[in-house]
This record gives structure tokens, sequence and C-alpha cells, in this order.
């Protein structure tokens, strides 16, 4: 007897099979969904991280490798801030120091930002060294362009000796020389500096022919000649109430101050016969001055009876950087030089037979192509 359930049943057993295949891929493909959207976050949530990590370690140099006004100290910001309101560039003066790498480190008197405004200026000077040397190699100079270029270079190498010359002397401030010989000297160092740029621009013309270079030249030497002004009014600011304090302290300062620091230099300057002396003379060069007759190095006479005919030629003979003094004396006659003293011939010292009688003179002026730098009859050139 045949079971009728049996065909229903094959076809039902059938059908549940269908079924179980059919739940099995929905279970699978939402599971690898579920895993893709999961790998997927991870990636993101993990680039995220990285980004994070990135910019914040880049913040971490940055902020290590500089200094900026936000970092300097309370104390620090006060004192550059002080120092900076008697110059003509406070706003100059700030920026620049303030933004100097550890500058908090660095600043603990008006002395210190002196010094480092100094630092910063000379930097500043060595890079438009080179770019008046990299001008100078340019093509389609105009004669007197090459000329004006080549002082540049005289003017800076001088800034920066002077520049250096006052950062030295800064770091002896107050000692090794009296208030009022420091005072001098910084001030007439960072006054020459200040000088040398206006010199180095006013050797090309305003005409249209040497307006390029001057104009590549410009910027850079102003921005020199304004620190150097800062450093100057700085160093003036201070060195004045240094001087005030310190003669308030000795009782010199009152009514008649200025007679009684006139008196004091008469007194130690004085020879016997009441001429006072400079305080950079020394004593070897004030009887030296003194003396009657004065034994020359080398004789120069026009006629060819001493040791040259020319004063350039006795001052090439002269030997570099003397520890004592050169003496060249110079015969009555007429010589007609421009007499160039290089730096490095130190102690150098011209006598003549009278100004009447012993004459130099010498012609260049601009208009012949030469620069106001360079027409003088007697210099000191590098």
């Amino acid at each position: 007897m045949t079971n009728p359930k049996l065909p229903y049943a094959g076809i039902g057993d059938s059908g549940d099979s269908g079924n179980h295949i059919s739940l099995s891929k929905k279970t699978y493909n939402k599971k690898k969904k579920l895993f893709l959207t999961l790998f997927a976050t991870l990636l993101v949530a993990a680039s995220v991280v990285a980004i994070v990590a990135g910019v914040k370690n880049k913040n971490q140099k940055s902020d290590s490798s500089s200094s900026t006004p936000l970092t300097l100290s309370h104390q620090s910001h006060e004192i550059i801030k002080s120092a900076c309101s008697s110059t003509f560039y406070s706003e100059l003066c700030f920026s620049a120091v303030a933004s100097e790498p550890n500058v908090t480190h660095k600043v603990t008197s008006h002395r210190d930002v002196i010094q480092l405004s100094l630092k910063i200026t000379t930097r500043a000077v060595e890079h438009n060294y080179f770019t008046v040397k990299k001008l100078s190699t340019k093509g389609g100079l105009t004669k007197r362009e090459k000329t004006a270029l080549h002082d540049c270079l005289e003017t800076i190498d001088e800034t920066l000796d002077e520049l250096r010359e006052a950062q030295h002397d800064l770091e002896l401030y107050p000692n090794k020389k009296t208030l009022y010989q420091h005072a001098d000297d910084l001030k007439t160092l960072i006054s020459a500096a200040i000088t040398n740029q206006v010199t180095c621009l006013d050797g090309f013309s305003h005409e249209d022919a040497d307006k390029r270079v001057r104009k590549a030249l410009e910027e850079g030497q102003v921005h020199v000649e304004r620190m150097c002004s800062n450093a100057l009014a700085m160093t003036k600011n201070m060195t004045d109430t240094d001087i005030a304090n310190f003669e308030q302290t000795t009782k010199l300062r009152n009514n008649n101050a200025g007679q009684n620091r006139k008196l004091l230099a008469e007194e130690s300057n004085a020879n016997g016969d009441g001429v006072v002396w400079p305080e950079w003379i020394s004593g070897a060069d004030r009887r030296l001055l003194q003396a009657a007759a004065v034994n020359a190095d080398v004789v120069v006479a026009a006629d060819g009876s001493g040791d040259f005919k020319t004063v350039s030629e006795a001052v090439e003979a002269a030997p570099l950087k003397s520890s004592k003094r050169f003496v060249i004396r110079i015969k009555a006659g007429v010589y007609r030089e421009n007499v160039e003293v290089p730096k490095k011939k130190t102690n150098i010292m011209f006598l003549g037979d009278g100004r009447t009688s012993t004459i130099i003179t010498a012609s260049r002026n601009v208009v012949d192509g030469s620069t106001t730098f360079h027409s003088a009859t007697v210099g000191e050139f590098i």
C-alpha cells in the first residue's frame, strides 16, 4: 500500500533544506558586512590617530626650535619693552630681539638687550655682504656702479669690525674703563656703523643708470641702519643713566656737575704747561708730541733726498698691526697723491715740516667717476 504522505514528505524535506541554505547565506553576508565595517572603522581611527600624533610632534618640534613673543617670560618681556622704548624704531627693536631662540634665558638686563640686538644686526650685515658680492659679479655694470659696490664691500667690512668691537666692549661694561670712556667708545663705534650704511648708498646716483643696483641694496642697508640706530639709542640711555647714578653716588652731580667733570679731566690730563690732553691719548704719545725732536722711522722727500718720494710708498713700507708708533716724516714739498692707509697699518704717525710747507693734495671727484668715499686726499681704507 502506497503511503500517500511520501511524495509530500519528499517535497517537504527538500524545501527545509533550501530554507536552511538560504538562511546560512544571509547570515554569512551579514557577518561579512559587519566585519568589513569594523575593519574600515579601525582603519579610519588609526589614520586619525596617526595624523593627530604627527601634528602634535610637528608642533612640539616647532615650539622647541624657536622662541616667539608668546613664549617670553613676563620679566624678559618687560625688560625688552623697557629697553626698546628709548629707540626710534621700537616695534622693530622689540620684534627682532623677542623672536630670538631662547631669548628668555638670554635677557636679564638692558645691557643684554643691546648685546643681543648687536648680534642680530651683525648677522644682517653679513647677509648684506653676500648680496653686494653677488651684485658685483653681474654683467653690464657701469664704472660708477662697480666703484660704488666696491665701496659698499669696504664699508660693510668696517661695520662688522665696529659692531664686533662694540659687542666686546659691552661684555666688559662697566669694568676695565671708566663709564665715560665706555660711553664714548660705544657711541662712536655704533655711530660709525650707521654712517657706513649711508655712505654705501650715497655711492650710487639717483639717476636711472644706478637706480636698479641701488634699489637692490636699499632695503638691507636701511634695515641695518635702523637696527644700529636702535642699538645707539639704547646704549645712550643705559650709559647716561649709569653715569648719572655714578655722579650722584660720588656727589659729583650738582648744579656744576659739568664744570666738576671738566676740572677733574684737566687735573688728570694736563701737563706742566697747562695743556689738556684727550683721555684716549696715551702717555707715550703725549711725550712723543711734546718732544723737541722726533726720530722718524722713514723720511719722505719729493726731491729724492729721503727714503721715499711719495707718502703712499712710505705707508706701504710700514709694518702690519704695529704695536708702537711708526713715524713717517714728510719733508717740505707738494705731494700730489691720494694717500690710502689700510686698516692693518696701525699706529702710523705723519710728521710734516709745517702746514704751509708740507702739502698733500689731490683732485678725485664725483664728476670724473669717483665716489665721495674715495675722494679723500688722505684716508684710512681697507
